[in-house]
C-alpha cells in the first residue's frame, strides 16, 4: 500500500513540477490553438495558472498538469487565438441629440436634407442634432452653415464625416461650439468664409478638435462611463482583449474616467493633443508619466499622435502627385516638414512613441525625412516611429521605412471604395501583404466598427488593391501578436505561450477555413483576459 502511494504521489509531483510544484488553476483541452507564436505555431491545449499562460501542448501533456481544483475545459476542437488587439479606434463621446436617420454611409444632400427636415420637427428646439455623412456631403461647397440655418433655424446642427475628416455647422451649432466670428485657424486646420469674411461653417482637421472636445465635455461622466463599459462588452464578445485608444477628452479627464469604470478588457489611452494658432500643445504629453503612477495595471497610458493630413475621402491626403480626378491638386500636409521635425525631436526627448497619421504617399516621405535626420538610422527601430494606415507607404518609402523600423498600423476597413480610391489616386496605393514581405511590423486596428474577423476578411480581398492580400494567419498574427508589438507589449501578450498574460479566446467558428462571407459572423464563446473568464456564451462546458 506504501508502495502504491509512493508511486501515485511521486507522478503527482513529476506531472506538475513543471508548474513549480502547483496545478494549474485551468486548462483549455481538444482545442485547435493558433499561437502566433513562430516557435510553435500550432497546439492542441494550454495550462493557466494566475494570470499567465504556464503550458502550452498536446492534450495529453496539459492533462498531466491538472489537480482536483484545476477547471477542465473540453473545446472539442474549437479554434483558440490569443486575445485580439485592436491597434487603432476611437472614444469620443457627445451629448444627447437627435441623429439624423440615414440609410447610408454615403447619403446624397437631398437625402441628407430630408432627413434633418425630419429630424428637426420631432427633436426639442435648441438641442443637439448630429448627422453622419460621407465625401458626397462634406465635398460639396453648397452645403454650408447658411444652408443648415435655413433648414434648422432652432436647432444646432453638426453634420461630421464619417471618416473624421470634415466637418459642417450651422449657426446655433457654431454658437454652442464656442467658436466666434473672429475665430482665427488653429495650426494644422483651418475654417473656410465667404467672400465677405463670415464663417461658413464648414472647418477642417485640427481645427475640429476644439470642436469635438467641446462636445465630449458637454457629455456628462456618468454617460461617458456607460459608453465605455458598452465598448468593453462589445470587445469581449467578439474576443478582444485589448484596445489601443485616442479621445477628444481631456487627458487626465479620459484615464480618470477608464480606471473608474474598471474594465475587464486591457486599454492603452494614447494622447490626442489640440493645437491652438501659434502651437501644438504638449501639456498631455507632459502630464504622462504622472498620470500612469495613478491607473490601474489593465490601463495604459503613453505616446504621442498627430495627424499629418487627410484621406482621399475629401482629396485631403498629401501625395506626391496631382489627384488623377483633379488635375493639379496634391492634397495638403496639416504641418510644415519642419514642424514634423520638431515632432520627431520631442518624441525623443519625452521618450514616448510617436504615433502619425500619414494617408497620403507625400506624408510619409516627410516623415522618412524628418527621422532619417534626426540622429543615426540604428537608433530609430527601437523606438517604434508608427504610422498610422500608411496608404501611401510604397515602392521606395518601404526600404527606407525597414531601415528606420517603422510600424505601420493599418485598418482593412478603409479598403471598402476600391472605385473612388482608384478615381483619387490609382492602384498602387493601400498596401499591405508587401509590408510584411518587407520586413515592416505591421499591425491592424478598426478605426471604426470592432468587429476583427470584419477586418480579417477585408484584409484578405484588399479590394482595393487585391495583390496586397493577407493569408488569415498573417492578419491575426498581425492583429494579435503585431498590434502587441506596436505598443511595446509583445513580452506579456498576443501570443499563446508560455510567460505570457493568458488573454485567450475560443470561437465560435473555425477562421482559418471559413468562406470569406462567413468570417464577420464570428463572435467569442469563452474570453479569458489574465486567467479570468470575462465572456462567457455558456457553450462550453
Amino acid at each position: 500500500m506504501k508502495k502504491l502511494l509512493w508511486s501515485v504521489l511521486g507522478g503527482w509531483l513529476l506531472s506538475t513540477a513543471a508548474l513549480g510544484q502547483q496545478p494549474a488553476d485551468m486548462v483549455l483541452l481538444n482545442g485547435k490553438l493558433f499561437t502566433a507564436d513562430a516557435t510553435q505555431p500550432t497546439a492542441q491545449a494550454l495550462a493557466i495558472r494566475g494570470e499567465r499562460i504556464v503550458a502550452v501542448g498536446t492534450t495529453a501533456e496539459i492533462s498531466k498538469l491538472t489537480g482536483p481544483r484545476t477547471r477542465r475545459l473540453d473545446l472539442q476542437g474549437r479554434t483558440v487565438t490569443p486575445g485580439f488587439n485592436d491597434a487603432h479606434n476611437h472614444f469620443s463621446p457627445s451629448p444627447r441629440g437627435t441623429t439624423l436617420a440615414l440609410d447610408a454611409l454615403e447619403p446624397t444632400w437631398e437625402e441628407t436634407t430630408k432627413a434633418l427636415t425630419a429630424a428637426v420637427q420631432q427633436a426639442p428646439a435648441g438641442g443637439w442634432v448630429f448627422g453622419r455623412v460621407g465625401r458626397a456631403v462634406v465635398t460639396n461647397e453648397q452645403v454650408t452653415r447658411a444652408a443648415l440655418d435655413q433648414l434648422a433655424p432652432n436647432h444646432a446642427v453638426l453634420l461630421r464625416a464619417h471618416y473624421g475628416h470634415g466637418y459642417i455647422a450651422n449657426s446655433r451649432a457654431l454658437q454652442q461650439l464656442g467658436i466666434g466670428e473672429q475665430q482665427p485657424d488653429p495650426l494644422g486646420g483651418y475654417f473656410e468664409h465667404t467672400a465677405t469674411g463670415q464663417l461658413n461653417g464648414r472647418f477642417w482637421e485640427y481645427a475640429q478638435w476644439p470642436a469635438s472636445r467641446t462636445l465630449a465635455l458637454q457629455t456628462p461622466d456618468s454617460v461617458a462611463l456607460a459608453e465605455l463599459r458598452q465598448l468593453s462588452a462589445e470587445a469581449l464578445r467578439l474576443g478582444i482583449t485589448s484596445v489601443q485608444l485616442f479621445s477628444f477628452l481631456p487627458f487626465d479627464q479620459f484615464v480618470r474616467l477608464l480606471a473608474q469604470a474598471k474594465l475587464p478588457i486591457r486599454v492603452r489611452a494614447i494622447p490626442f493633443s489640440p493645437t491652438t494658432p501659434q502651437q501644438r500643445d504638449l501639456g498631455e504629453v507632459r502630464q504622462l508619466p504622472a498620470l500612469q503612477s495613478k491607473l490601474p495595471a489593465t490601463v495604459k497610458a503613453s505616446g504621442m499622435k498627430w495627424v499629418l493630413d487627410g484621406t482621399p475621402y475629401e482629396r485631403g491626403a498629401a501625395l506626391r502627385q496631382p489627384y488623377q480626378d483633379r488635375p493639379g491638386w496634391t492634397g495638403k500636409l496639416n504641418f510644415s516638414e519642419a514642424e514634423v521635425a520638431r515632432m520627431v525631436q520631442e518624441s525623443v526627448d519625452f521618450k514616448q512613441q510617436l504615433l502619425l497619421h500619414c494617408a497620403g504617399d507625400r506624408t510619409a516621405e516627410v516623415v522618412l525625412q524628418a527621422l532619417e535626420g534626426n540622429g543615426s538610422a540604428a537608433s530609430w527601430p527601437a523606438r517604434r516611429v508608427r504610422i498610422e494606415h500608411g496608404d501611401g507607404l510604397i515602392g521606395d518609402l518601404v526600404p527606407r521605412a525597414r531601415a528606420l523600423g517603422v510600424v505601420v498600423v493599418q485598418n482593412p476597413s478603409h479598403f471598402t471604395e476600391p472605385q473612388l480610391f482608384h478615381q483619387r489616386w490609382g492602384t498602387k496605393m493601400q498596401p499591405l501583404g508587401s509590408l510584411l514581405k518587407a520586413g515592416i511590423p505591421l499591425a491592424l486596428g478598426s478605426d471604426g466598427p470592432l468587429n476583427p474577423f470584419l477586418n480579417i476578411m477585408l484584409a484578405g480581398i484588399t479590394p482595393s488593391n487585391p495583390g496586397e492580400v493577407l493569408t488569415r494567419q498573417q492578419a491575426v498574427q498581425a492583429y494579435t501578436y503585431g498590434s502587441a508589438f506596436a505598443e511595446f507589449e509583445e513580452r506579456n501578450k498576443g501570443r499563446l505561450a508560455v510567460g505570457q498574460l493568458a488573454d485567450v479566446v475560443v470561437l465560435s467558428q473555425d477562421i482559418f477555413t471559413v468562406p470569406p462571407p462567413e468570417l464577420p459572423k464570428t463572435s467569442s464563446l469563452l474570453t479569458i483576459i489574465g486567467g479570468k473568464v470575462v465572456y462567457d456564451a455558456k457553450v462550453l462546458k
